[in-house]
């Protein structure tokens, strides 16, 4: 591909006529290779401007798919303007959320389709400010925000870190059954049915795999997002319970009775073998069975919350 002329880039400054010196400006062709780039946007990403026009979106957004990046290109020739949050990565490997807004331009002299996205920082966004806020009302741990029709999601740095991933698409409502144990898959993809068929709300606790591989219980909220009446995403938090802090004093029966059910729920209700609650409370499985059935504990109580 030979590098645009400055009439052609001048066309480019034209067509974005909100974009000054301050803001980032990133021009791509359908197949995602880019096409220019302006002094603030290399900076932004790390780059010089000769790096940057051999690379693909790929290169700076990790969590770039051809057929998201398809898609955004389709809206935006439909409609004459496309909105899109997703992640950039600069050369130092710093991963941060931003507001993609994009236009269609066709270079004249090569009828070259061109995409021209303006990039701003989604920290500062109201969708962004909106799922911080929450977090502060209702102090839990980590939240999300979730496009149903682009299937973009915004996560908050302290749930990337309790979930130990620094991909955010890893966290999609879909993805998230990996980490369930097997008994609340089901449960989850019920609730997720609710949400594709309107309006709904969740308040449930799952047994998940969280940060270092470790089993925990999480309460897990979710509303779904309402704009002008039509159901557009789904929005929540994810808290990571500490049983113990939580309980009263109470009789050593029922407090040896919570003690076993909590270890069953950590190895998804097995007793005996290796990866029993057996193993776990340095018990004999047939011991275990016999105090379980002294202390009324059933399957329910460590399968269901």
């Amino acid at each position: 591909m030979q590098p645009l002329t400055p009439p052609q880039i001048l066309a480019l400054a034209n067509k974005v006529v909100s974009v000054d010196d301050s803001e980032n400006l990133l021009c791509a062709n359908l197949a995602g290779y880019l096409r220019y780039a302006n002094t603030s946007a290399c900076d932004k990403l790390g780059y010089s401007f000769t790096d940057m026009m051999s690379k693909c979106i790929a290169d700076y957004s990790p969590t770039y798919s051809e057929d998201s990046w398809n898609r955004h290109c389709q809206r935006t020739i439909a409609n004459g303007s496309d909105q899109m949050y997703t992640y950039h990565q600069n050369c130092a490997g710093r991963r941060y959320p931003v507001v993609i807004t994009s236009v269609p331009h066709i270079i004249d002299e090569t009828s070259e389709q061109l995409i021209c996205s303006l990039v701003k920082d989604a920290q500062n966004s109201v969708r962004y400010k909106r799922m911080l806020e929450s977090i502060s009302i209702s102090k839990r741990t980590g939240s999300f925000d979730f496009n149903l029709s682009n299937q973009s999601i915004l996560v908050s740095d302290n749930l990337l870190a309790i979930m130990g991933t620094d991909n955010p698409e890893a966290l999609k409502p879909s993805l998230i059954v990996d980490r369930l144990s097997r008994e609340d898959v089901s449960r989850w993809n019920a609730e997720m049915i609710h949400f594709i068929s309107g309006f709904h709300r969740m308040d449930e606790q799952f047994v998940m795999r969280v940060a270092a591989d470790r089993q925990a219980i999480v309460r897990v909220i979710i509303w779904s997002v309402l704009e002008e009446g039509k159901v557009t995403g789904m929005t929540g938090h994810y808290e990571i319970i500490d049983e113990e802090s939580k309980e009263r004093l109470v009789s050593l029966e029922e407090n040896q009775r919570r003690h076993i059910i909590k270890a069953l729920r950590y190895t998804n209700g097995r007793v005996t073998g290796p990866n029993g609650a057996g193993k776990l409370l340095h018990i004999n499985g047939k011991t275990l069975f016999a105090r379980m059935k002294k202390l009324n504990i059933n399957r329910e109580d460590y399968t269901q919350r």
